[in-house]
């Protein structure tokens, strides 16, 4: 018997690929309005997909992942890689209300110059 099934990979409900960059200072660089009960499937967690990188490989790069105004992040990803490399999050989202909701990207470094070009946000059931 398989458990396989599609929704469990999820299903893309955002994506951006505009390249952005950032130095020391956290900055909102992207953010996606989402629905949490999209296609009317209530998802319980988001899948979120990044590419990051430094110019600098002594000094990482950071994307933060934020719902709404939170203060705290939901995810951190951070990297050292001086090329493009894709990394993913899964965030929980069951503490949510029902309705629309902003999920934001903020990039910075740790004292060089941090890159994000792919953001891509999934909800899984």
């Amino acid at each position: 018997m398989s458990l396989w099934h599609p929704m469990r990979l999820g299903q893309i409900i955002a994506f951006d690929d505009t390249r952005v960059s950032a130095g020391s200072t956290e900055e909102e660089k992207k953010y996606a309005r989402i629905s949490t009960k999209g296609a009317g499937i209530g998802f319980s967690a988001l899948r979120i997909v990044v590419s990051i990188w430094t110019d600098d490989a002594s000094k990482p790069a950071y994307v933060r992942i934020y719902i709404d105004d939170e203060s705290t992040p939901r995810a951190e990803i951070s990297s050292t890689s001086t090329s493009e490399e894709t990394k993913e999050k899964i965030i929980n989202i069951l503490d949510l209300t029902p309705g629309i909701h902003y999920v934001r990207l903020k990039l910075y470094s740790a004292g060089g110059t941090a890159y994000n070009e792919l953001f891509e946000i999934w909800g899984v059931v």
